[in-house]
């Protein structure tokens, strides 16, 4: 059985390619004495930190827009929501409704 590959993986991937390439770079500069070797070792270091960082961020907005639970609401769901109690809906109505959709469970 072939085990499908995630979202998550591919962007894991994504980011040691990067930093491998830019370590790669950075010894090739290093090894033919090139002036721009030591800006190329700083910003490898600079962006051993920022990338990781950079790619948890963007999952952590990408798995807040996609709702990654069985009981999460989409946010267009959500915002349908908000407009029905700014157009004066009862909030009792609306919250019984949720509570039926999807089990009156909060994702924490």
């Amino acid at each position: 059985m072939k085990k499908k590959i995630t979202f998550k993986q591919i962007i894991a991937m994504c980011g040691i390619i990067l930093l491998v390439g830019m370590y790669g770079v950075s010894i090739v500069f290093a090894c033919l004495a090139r002036p721009e070797a030591a800006d190329m070792f700083f910003a490898s270091l600079a962006m051993t930190v920022a990338l990781p960082i950079l790619l948890y961020v963007y999952l952590m907005f990408a798995r807040l827009s996609k709702g990654d639970g069985k009981n999460s609401m989409p946010y267009a769901e959500l915002r349908r929501y908000n407009k029905r109690l700014k157009n004066g809906e009862a909030p009792e109505a609306i919250a019984k409704e949720i509570e039926e959709k999807y089990g009156g469970k909060e994702d924490t």
